[in-house]
């Protein structure tokens, strides 16, 4: 059983390399880097010592564009492993390597999605869902510069959003339903397989996708859930806490949080920040090298 880690990063270096080599304690394991150098610079040698590989895709991430997308199609055909498991560089482990191993071995799964569902693209949900609605019932343009906020009344045809920066115009001709889960995926090579296939012959949904804003928070789910022959567990076994329904970025764990993590039964959790608090990930290295002594 061979876990392929794909880890897409764009800020602190050094907590990457960490997360690299702490990965690297799953035996076999192969760990692909995707860091966006734009925004910091990590050296493809420092990558390698810390025993990963960095990937030069060439794409252009944008988060919620089209590229995104791109960028997580590309890294997880990359990996010839018998899972592939996506991270982001603010992850890390909270059990021992060679027990999220052995968890992988022993699924039933072929995929884990967590809290995936469908949504009907025919009527608008309301409030906090109203935000996927938009995201996949309207057809998205760059935002022109100067473009302000669009009134309330114009929703029904037209709206603009921020992130990413955008014009969404209500699509006439679209798909009856599409399903949306979180873009950090854990997949078999099954599964992998079904998402290479879903794109091959799937044109007309390919570009419905490539119009839509936050296309990774749906296309994969959707290829994965319209795939009858596929065992998907809702349980990603994760560890992610937000502050409220609908916001957009995660609550940043520290050593606060140590009790609810230990209690918890997920393999990964995120989001960590060492230069807020480096003395959780200790805790938790600490943890994770007793608890495989214990084994």
């Amino acid at each position: 059983m061979r876990i392929g880690y794909l880890v897409v990063s764009h800020r602190d270096p050094g907590q990457v390399r960490r997360l690299v080599r702490v990965l690297n304690e799953t035996p076999g394991a192969e760990v692909l880097v995707r860091h966006d150098q734009r925004r910091s610079p990590l050296p493809r040698d420092e990558v390698e010592d810390a025993g990963g590989r960095l990937l030069d895709d060439g794409l252009e991430l944008e988060w919620g564009g089209w590229g995104q997308a791109e960028v997580l199609l590309n890294g997880i055909r990359r990996l010839d492993t018998d899972w592939v498991v996506v991270l982001s560089g603010q992850d890390y482990p909270l059990r021992p390597l060679a027990e999220i191993q052995a968890f992988f071995g022993g699924t039933e799964h072929e995929a884990l999605l967590g809290d995936a569902w469908e949504l009907d693209l025919a009527r608008d949900p309301g409030p906090p869902r109203d935000e996927f609605f938009t995201r996949y019932a309207y057809r998205h343009y760059r935002r022109p510069p100067g473009l302000g906020e669009l009134p309330r009344r114009l929703r029904p045809v037209l709206y603009t959003r921020e992130m990413p920066p955008r014009l969404g115009v209500r699509r006439l001709r679209r798909p009856s339903s599409v399903f949306v889960s979180a873009d950090w995926l854990t997949v078999s090579r099954r599964a992998v397989a079904s998402i290479e296939r879903y794109v091959r012959e799937q044109s007309a949904a390919m570009r419905y996708f490539r119009r839509v804003a936050v296309p990774s928070e749906a296309l994969f789910a959707t290829a994965l859930m319209r795939d009858e022959a596929l065992s998907i567990g809702l349980d990603h076994r994760r560890f992610i806490r937000f502050p409220h329904e609908g916001a957009p970025h995660p609550d940043t764990l520290t050593s606060a949080d140590l009790p609810e993590l230990q209690r918890s039964s997920a393999l990964f959790a995120r989001k960590f920040d060492v230069r807020v608090d480096a003395e959780v990930l200790d805790a938790l290295d600490e943890r994770r090298k007793k608890a495989a002594s214990a084994r």
